[in-house]
C-alpha cells in the first residue's frame, strides 16, 4: 500500500446527510418554526380526506392532491420537531455527563460506543427508501398539474421533466444501497483506545466485512470534516446548503485486493498533523473525524464511512 496525506482544505461532494446534531435553531426556535407546518399539514390533508366539511366549489383540485400537499406540509414540520428533539437529547446528554476525563469529555459530545462503530446497512437503506419515497410524494403534485389537469403551462412541464429525472437517479441509488445491503455484511471499525488523541498516532483496525470477494484497487482513508449550513438567496428564493469541508485528510491506497482475501481485520495507522482539530459534533459547526472504505468490485462497489472519535 501507498500512503499519501493532505493538509489542503477540500470540499467534499456526494455527503448529504448531516453529522452534527445542532440544527441550526435552538430547541424553542425550531418546535416553534414547525408547528405553523404542521398545523396547516394536517388541516389541508383534512380537507382531502374529507374530514374537514368544506364547499365543494372551493376545491379546484382533486381530493388526493390535497391529501399529499398536507402530508408533505406535515411531515416538513414534523422533521424540524425532530431535529429539535435530537437537540433536546443532545443538551441533556452533555448536561449528564459533563466533567471527568476524555473519555466523558467525548462521551458528553457523542453517543459513542467505546468499542467501536458499526454502521447500519439496513438502516441505510431505509433513509433512501424514504428520501425517494418522500420526492416521489411531493412530486407527484407536480406532476399531475403540468401532465394531467390541462393547465400546466410548458415551462412547468419542463421543470418537472427535470425533476423526474433527478428522482429516477434517487431511486437508482435506493436500488444500489440495497443491492450492497444484501451483498455485505454488517462491517465495523474497533478502536484500539478511546478515545483517540490527535497528539498520538491512530490506529484502526477494520473488520473485512462478508462478501468482500476478488475486490479491486481503493483506498483507506482518515479524514477530518468540518460541517455547516450555508444560506443563499433572500425572502422565498432564500435556500440552505450543507457544507463538508475536508481539513485533513490520509489514505493507504489498495493497488490490489489480494492482501484482504482471508483476512478478518486490517489495521491502519495515520499521524494527523497536531494542529489538527478535535472532534465537536455538538457545535453549531461541528468537526468530526472519519474513516472511509472504497473498494472497487465486480458488481457493486464497496463503500463506508465510519465516525472515529478523535479528541485532545
Amino acid at each position: 500500500m501507498r500512503y499519501a496525506e493532505s493538509n489542503q482544505r477540500s470540499r467534499l461532494t456526494g455527503q448529504l446527510t448531516p453529522r452534527g446534531g445542532h440544527p441550526g435553531l435552538s430547541t424553542g426556535g425550531a418546535l416553534l418554526f414547525g408547528l405553523p407546518f404542521v398545523g396547516a399539514g394536517v388541516g389541508i390533508a383534512g380537507v382531502g380526506l374529507k374530514a374537514f366539511p368544506v364547499d365543494p366549489a372551493s376545491v379546484h383540485a382533486p381530493y388526493w392532491v390535497l391529501t399529499v400537499f398536507g402530508v408533505c406540509f406535515c411531515s416538513a414540520g414534523l422533521l424540524l420537531w425532530s431535529m429539535a428533539i435530537r437537540q433536546f437529547i443532545s443538551n441533556r446528554r452533555r448536561a449528564q455527563t459533563s466533567g471527568g476525563g476524555p473519555e466523558a469529555v467525548a462521551l458528553a459530545d457523542h453517543p459513542w460506543d467505546p468499542r467501536g462503530d458499526q454502521p447500519s446497512r439496513w438502516r441505510r437503506v431505509g433513509k433512501a427508501f424514504l428520501l425517494a419515497i418522500a420526492l416521489t410524494t411531493f412530486l407527484s403534485m407536480f406532476n399531475w398539474w403540468a401532465f394531467f389537469s390541462k393547465e400546466g403551462p410548458l415551462p412547468l412541464k419542463v421543470i418537472v421533466i427535470l425533476f423526474d429525472l433527478v428522482l429516477a437517479v434517487l431511486w437508482g441509488g435506493f436500488f444500489l444501497t440495497l443491492a450492497r445491503a444484501f451483498r455485505f455484511s454488517n462491517s465495523r471499525i474497533d478502536f484500539v483506545r478511546f478515545p483517540y488523541a490527535i497528539a498520538q498516532p491512530i490506529v484502526i483496525r477494520w473488520q473485512v466485512p462478508r462478501g468482500l470477494s476478488q475486490p479491486g484497487r481503493g483506498g483507506f482513508t482518515l479524514r477530518c470534516v468540518e460541517e455547516w449550513w450555508e444560506t443563499s438567496g433572500s425572502g422565498k428564493n432564500r435556500s440552505r446548503h450543507l457544507i463538508k469541508e475536508a481539513r485533513w485528510s490520509g489514505t493507504w491506497e489498495l493497488e490490489s485486493g489480494d492482501q484482504l482475501l482471508g483476512a478478518n481485520t486490517q489495521e491502519f495507522t495515520f499521524a494527523p498533523a497536531p494542529d489538527a482539530s478535535p472532534t465537536n459534533l455538538s457545535a453549531a459547526k461541528p468537526i468530526y473525524w472519519e474513516f472511509e472504505v472504497k473498494l472497487e468490485m465486480a458488481g457493486p462497489d464497496f463503500v463506508e464511512t465510519y465516525l472515529v472519535p478523535v479528541y485532545q
